[in-house]
């Protein structure tokens, strides 16, 4: 008896992947993000950045070497027209840069004046995540970069939100915070997905869960199997051997 032999579906790129990047000691993740951009421009997918002033810092605007932004065009001016019922659409606030589109904070915003103090309703900044979910699906990849704590709650709602969180560490000593913060997030608020990432520090050194140091393994983690990766049944991501 003849079987037709199904042939093997060519694997589909994820549409609409929330992925928060976050560090809990309070250092930046925008190194990280920097990385992931450069990936994601490779293999010809489209994302887009929006940076949460739960601190202010207009740390990606910095690292992306980006000195002026329209105010119209920023987070800032995202979070005081949603607070006060004027929203526009929001591809009104995205500014396009090179491989990525970005609700970025504004760079020249005032230490003295941060946005959050001009905001007249508490629930903008828990609302604010969930919303932008939603409205920037057409995206591969919406990358929400934190700086807060749990106690912020646009820090927190994120989290909460986001299909994959990434703890970013940049020094081996911030692996005390971030592995705190791992345990509360996964036991405490059922935040599952949550990855280990950190260029410095090896797995040699820690043994409690996987910590992984390429970019490419967060995609495959994120993707299950592709590109030369694949996820044992542990979750650590490992070089499929070549034949």
């Amino acid at each position: 008896m003849l079987r037709w032999k199904k042939e093997k579906e060519p694997p589909r790129s994820p549409t609409g992947v929330m992925v928060a990047l976050w560090n809990p000691a309070g250092t930046d993740s925008s190194l990280l993000l920097e990385k992931l951009l450069n990936l994601v421009k490779k293999r010809e997918e489209t994302a887009v950045v929006v940076e949460f002033p739960c601190l202010g810092l207009p740390r990606v605007a910095y690292r992306m070497g980006v000195s002026e932004l329209e105010h119209a065009q920023s987070v800032d001016q995202l979070l005081i027209d949603y607070d006060r019922g004027m929203l526009q659409g929001i591809h009104q606030y995205l500014h396009h840069f090179d491989g990525f589109d970005g609700l970025l904070i504004q760079p020249k915003s005032k230490p003295d004046s941060p946005t959050l103090i001009k905001l007249q309703q508490e629930k903008t900044l828990s609302e604010l995540p969930a919303y932008l979910k939603v409205h920037l699906s057409g995206y591969h990849y919406v990358f929400t970069v934190l700086q807060g704590q749990l106690i912020h709650p646009m820090t927190f709602f994120s989290l909460k939100e986001a299909d994959q969180v990434v703890l970013n560490m940049n020094e081996p000593v911030e692996i005390i915070r971030t592995y705190a913060a791992y345990k509360t997030l996964k036991q405490d608020y059922d935040v599952q997905n949550v990855s280990l990432f950190s260029n410095e520090f090896r797995n040699s050194d820690f043994k409690e869960e996987p910590i992984l140091s390429r970019p490419e393994q967060l995609f495959a983690l994120w993707e299950g199997e592709k590109d030369g990766y694949r996820i044992d049944q542990s979750g650590r991501v490992r070089t499929v051997p070549s034949a």
